[in-house]
């Protein structure tokens, strides 16, 4: 979990700048200590998840967060785990080399290798991004030239940005997230706001998912969210939209059988305060 040492401070280019070098450490420290061969990441803004949340992890109430899930050969992935309601989740064990390691590594690399928009060090051997393939024509009006496509996921023909699901694709080819321009992530959470006020019925919060595959470009899901009968992101996940290529082709560590997932056996406990 990356978050804020102060939660005051304002979501600006040198907090966005931080958030990104914080999140490039730990993937080239991951990718040389366990093979990382991948990330996702989750956050939220005015919004908290209730009852199973399901697709979601329990957020913090306090400090905006951004929730990393890293995946390696062997290692249980965001959705094995997001699948199950929250109170049937528990936390993998016997981490400790992992984290001892990780700490070892990020003491001895007080300085990042790469900045932001710079061209950083991808894993040994991963190929080159390609860009996406992307008509302008279905961007929102006035994005035709901004650093993000934005789409709907599923258009309905005369209300296409209304749908309360859309997808982002950086125009130009990065390595990964830790590489996007960070004023292109701001003119990004700005857009995904504008386009999220106008859903119907209006929206109560936001939540984004956002898939890092070392050497593809990144892709990002957004969610309008409202309380009540919302279960877009809940339906997205159970259908497997957050579902990665495991790296050694085994069943992700956590995986539960389809038949149960989501499913609870007992009522779920309220998490939002």
């Amino acid at each position: 979990m990356i978050r804020l040492n102060d939660p005051s401070i304002a979501f600006g280019p040198d907090s966005a700048a931080d958030l990104l070098r914080c999140y490039g450490a730990l993937r080239r420290a991951l990718t040389e200590l366990v093979g990382a061969t991948g990330a996702q990441l989750y956050i939220s803004r005015n919004w908290q998840p209730v009852g199973d949340a399901i697709g979601e992890p329990v957020a913090e109430t306090s400090t905006p967060s951004l929730h990393t899930f890293f995946v390696w050969p062997g290692s249980t992935t965001a959705a094995s785990a997001l699948v199950r309601p929250a109170h049937h989740r528990s936390a993998v064990q016997r981490t400790e080399d992992v984290d001892d390691g990780l700490r070892e590594w990020l003491a001895s690399n007080t300085e990042t290798k790469s900045e932001p928009g710079s061209e950083g060090p991808l894993p040994s051997d991963s190929p080159a991004p390609e860009g996406p393939s992307v008509p302008a024509e279905s961007a929102p009006e006035g994005w035709e030239n901004r650093a993000f496509h934005v789409e709907p996921a599923r258009a309905i023909p005369g209300n296409d940005f209304r749908v309360g699901h859309w997808t982002a694709l950086p125009r130009s080819p990065v390595a990964s997230l830790d590489q996007v321009d960070t004023a292109a992530l701001l003119e990004l959470v700005q857009g995904i706001e504008d386009i999220a006020w106008h859903t119907s019925p209006r929206h109560a919060g936001i939540s984004v998912w956002a898939t890092d595959l070392w050497g593809a470009s990144p892709s990002i899901e957004i969610f309008a969210r409202e309380h009540g009968n919302d279960d877009r992101l809940a339906s997205f996940v159970e259908a497997g939209g957050l579902d990665l290529p495991h790296p050694d082709g085994a069943v992700p560590a956590g995986a539960v059988p389809a038949e149960n997932a989501g499913t609870s056996a007992k009522p779920s406990p309220t998490v939002e305060k």
